[in-house]
């Protein structure tokens, strides 16, 4: 056979060689660290933090919709439930038999912190004083795992709160100003009161009301003079907020739910109504079609 053949005949098998080396899996893949559990986060349907000396967090899903039954009742953040289902799948960075050390040298032996997603129970211990990773009791065994989740279940109820100010799509009939009102007549948007405002203006606080999403969430802090907001949907009850602060930025407060929205500094414009020297009304009520 010709020289040149076999030199092309090594050439194909030293490719082949390669390739097959570089689709094998490499020591790290086979040493991927295992799993917390093999639970799926979509089975998760309740939700329980237990809190020694604080009030205890109550989590529920309906229809794909988590909302807190306590210590309030509102619609959840869907980051801070998915935060917390993450624990699922998170990786176990080491193993310890309970039955082989002292569950007070980790804090165990009377957790400050026990989170349920259904019936399986998680019990937080403390760190890990090297790595900084937090040690965790589940199905009978203690784990270390990375610490994302910990502090965030020692917070308020505010931060497991929506930030979205009205549910997604909903339809607005009115809203009731301090002083003024947009309301929506036989098809019409109109302003009860004259003001200098643009029919595109008003189009734009309502589209603004139905999409605003608050920077954060935090603990009601009654104002001393409440003036009220009263949104008034297509559907269902209507929704009072109260005006907390509007300088620097706007600050909106759920008096009833225990919270308030913190929205960006340029919110107040968008979603109050102000007058616009620079557009002229007619001598009619103001309306938009």
């Amino acid at each position: 056979m010709d020289k040149r053949i076999w030199i092309n005949i090594g050439l194909l098998a030293f490719i082949v060689l390669i390739s097959a080396l570089l689709l094998i899996p490499g020591e790290e893949a086979e040493q991927e660290l295992p799993r917390l559990t093999t639970i799926d986060s979509n089975d998760i349907v309740q939700i329980e933090i237990l809190r020694k000396d604080m009030n205890n967090f109550v989590f529920s899903k309906q229809d794909e919709i988590w909302h807190m039954n306590s210590p309030q009742q509102l619609r959840a953040n869907d980051a801070r439930i998915n935060a917390m289902l993450r624990l699922l799948n998170t990786e176990s960075h080491g193993l310890l038999n309970p039955a082989d050390v002292e569950l007070t040298r980790f804090y165990l032996a009377d957790p400050i912190i026990v989170m349920k997603l259904n019936d399986h129970v998680f019990q937080f211990g403390n760190t890990d004083a090297i790595n900084q990773r937090r040690y965790v009791l589940f199905d009978g065994m203690i784990h270390l795992t990375n610490d994302f989740l910990y502090h965030q279940l020692t917070t308020n109820a505010s931060f497991f709160a929506d930030t979205r100010l009205l549910p997604d799509s909903q339809e607005i009939d009115s809203i009731q100003f301090p002083d003024n009102k947009i309301e929506l007549v036989d098809g019409h948007w109109k302003l009860e009161t004259l003001m200098d405002v643009s029919p595109d203006q008003l189009k734009r606080i309502i589209f603004n009301w139905q999409t605003a999403i608050a920077i954060s969430v935090r603990k009601y802090a009654e104002p001393e003079t409440e003036l009220p907001i009263i949104v008034t949907p297509a559907k269902g009850d209507a929704i009072e907020f109260i005006i907390v602060a509007t300088e620097p930025h706007l600050i909106l407060g759920r008096k009833e739910l225990g919270i308030q929205y913190h929205l960006g500094s340029d919110v107040a414009d968008k979603l109050l109504l102000k007058e616009n020297s620079e557009t002229t009304i007619p001598p009619e009520t103001t309306e938009l079609e």
